[in-house]
């Protein structure tokens, strides 16, 4: 999961608005390019039948536009936007970390349980709000790294240790719960931790951040660990 090369699903449905814009930026971005490819073809056309004795004729025009619409294409359909690995989410700047979150967990939602899914949704929905409270930490913050932490380590490492399980074993109980409940569960604590985070931070409550940023990883995290045969 973590060391492919992926990229989102051409119309993979976004997690949240942070997601959703950078999706709209990186589309944008390549129909500029997809522009700028064009006209530098008809330039360069044009160029051509000015220096060409007899110009480009009727074969030379109709091989430009040829042209023209294999660079649109290409130019607007590549590169394709990439999944975010958690490395990737850890790392991310402030402005970037909730919409890498949201990315990253787009493209691990098809291997997750439909049950699951109303807490995905809560997360995104949660990284939302926890945005713009980001913007007011400094890049070496210690809550800043523990946002980090929480959605480039904890998150990663509960989806992570989930889809080890081998599917046979994902519905079958152990102990008080299946590894799919205890997914489901973790995946509201941290909807419900990102929260807290979100309100610890706007009330400038950053030293409580710490205190509770390794809730996660023994509770939920080390819980499904080792459940492989």
């Amino acid at each position: 999961m973590a060391g492919e090369l992926r990229h989102l699903p051409t119309r993979s449905p976004a997690l949240g608005d942070r997601a959703r814009r950078m999706k709209r930026r990186h589309r944008t971005r390549r129909l500029a390019r997809a522009a700028i490819g064009v006209v530098a073809v008809w330039i360069a056309a044009l160029i051509a039948g000015f220096v060409l004795p007899g110009g480009l004729g009727i074969s030379g025009l109709i091989l430009t536009f040829f042209v023209m619409a294999v660079v649109f294409v290409l130019f607007a359909s590549f590169p394709r936007l990439r999944v975010p690995r958690a490395a990737d989410v850890a790392g991310s700047d402030l402005k970037g970390l909730a919409g890498q979150t949201q990315l990253f967990l787009e493209a691990e939602r098809p291997v997750l349980p439909p049950l699951a899914l109303p807490a995905l949704d809560r997360i995104g929905t949660a990284l939302d709000e926890l945005a713009p409270q980001l913007q007011t930490l400094g890049e070496l913050d210690p809550a800043a790294d523990e946002a980090r932490r929480l959605l480039g380590v904890h998150l990663p490492g509960l989806i992570e240790s989930y889809t080890r399980i081998p599917d046979s074993l994902r519905t079958t109980p152990d102990g008080d719960a299946t590894p799919e409940q205890q997914l489901v569960d973790g995946l509201g604590v941290i909807a419900t931790e990102i929260a807290a985070m979100t309100s610890q931070i706007a009330r400038g409550e950053l030293d409580a951040l710490a205190t509770r940023g390794r809730y996660l990883e023994t509770k939920y995290v080390s819980a499904t660990d080792g459940r492989e045969p």
